[in-house]
């Protein structure tokens, strides 16, 4: 993907156990086709996000972009989901300067016709 290319981030929200809070994996129960290409990064946008999930969120921006607060990011996961207005708020907040919330989201994309594709949240850590 070229840097000129948007980023996609699929908020959708997880549960997670205190096996996955040990192993960084996320428990998913039913599988999740999002925008193919994009990136699945589970509860970024809680009303309030603790330290770890903090951390994570900005770890990852950084890694997806490179550290370039140019890159667009689009934020999204179901139509109107508030997870993924959070979410693109608080990159902003983080100070990247090309942030979009999709609020169609991975329904909107559906009923336009545009391909699904299965997806795999990022662990919190490595194991």
């Amino acid at each position: 993907m070229r840097s000129a290319d948007p980023l996609l981030i699929d908020a959708m929200p997880l549960l997670r156990t205190s096996e996955t809070d040990f192993t960084g994996r996320w428990t998913v129960n039913e599988p999740r086709k999002n925008i193919p290409g994009s990136i699945w990064l589970p509860n970024i946008g809680h009303g309030v996000l603790s330290e770890e999930m903090t951390a994570y969120f900005q770890e990852q921006l950084k890694l997806l972009t490179g550290d370039d607060v140019d890159r667009a990011l689009v934020f999204y996961c179901f139509v109107d989901c508030w997870m993924s207005w959070n979410a693109a708020r608080r990159a902003l907040e983080f100070g990247y300067q090309r942030v979009i919330w999709y609020p169609d989201g991975t329904d909107g994309w559906k009923e336009e016709g545009g391909p699904l594709a299965a997806s795999t949240p990022v662990p919190l850590f490595e194991e």
